[in-house]
């Protein structure tokens, strides 16, 4: 079985991916909770855990799913303040 870890993310690379994710369909965000919903069950997304980590690590963390079918695709947790980025990667 796979194993998740958090790994750190160039945050202005991310800024650049979610802006063309979002010109492309491709961002999900919680709010859309049937595509979220649907994602992170295809993907077995443990979120809750991710947000744990990232609650360590930023003061207010925002969480976004990348689905652009590529390698950069999955859960990213994100902090503008602070100009932070995490990613969720399976192993």
């Amino acid at each position: 079985m796979a194993r998740a870890r958090i790994v750190d993310v160039d945050y202005y690379g991310f800024r650049q991916l979610l802006r063309e994710a979002a010109d492309r369909g491709g961002r999900i965000e919680k709010r859309d909770a049937g595509r979220w919903a649907d994602y992170v069950k295809e993907h077995r997304i443990n979120e809750v855990a991710a947000m744990a980590i990232a609650r360590n690590r930023f003061e207010s963390p925002t969480p976004v799913i990348i689905a652009l079918g590529g390698e950069q695709d999955g859960l990213y947790i994100f902090d503008d303040l602070e100009e932070g980025c995490v990613r969720l990667v399976m192993q």
